[in-house]
């Protein structure tokens, strides 16, 4: 899998996790969004409060599809409806992004 535990902001990592997603969302989003060509895929980073937290995941500028690697971590569904658009914190792929960039492509052969 890539996303892991040590992979978790240091917040997340002290609450009693539901499943193995939670806290993921932001990299996994991150991740995502590099590995399908950053801008250039039509894909935009959409933030929302959900269940008491912050949720991040990809939005499609043209079509709306969403992509959300981590939407099982909710116990009720996501309201995407209520996304907003926003940057992540680096241009580049993050150090925690890049592991999980590297992780999926050697999953993926």
């Amino acid at each position: 899998m890539s996303l892991s535990a040590e992979l978790l902001k240091p917040r997340y990592r002290k609450l009693k996790r539901r499943n193995r997603y939670t806290g993921h969302c932001y990299v996994a989003s991150e991740a995502l969004y590099h590995l399908l060509g950053g801008s250039r895929s039509g894909f935009i980073p959409q933030v929302l409060r959900h269940e008491g937290g912050t949720h991040w995941y990809l939005k499609h500028r043209t079509t709306g599809e969403i992509r959300d690697l981590t939407f099982k971590q909710f116990r009720s569904p996501v309201p995407y409806h209520k996304g907003r658009g926003s940057g992540f914190l680096t241009l580049k792929p993050s150090k925690r992004a890049r592991i999980v960039m590297k992780r999926a492509r050697l999953h993926l052969g």
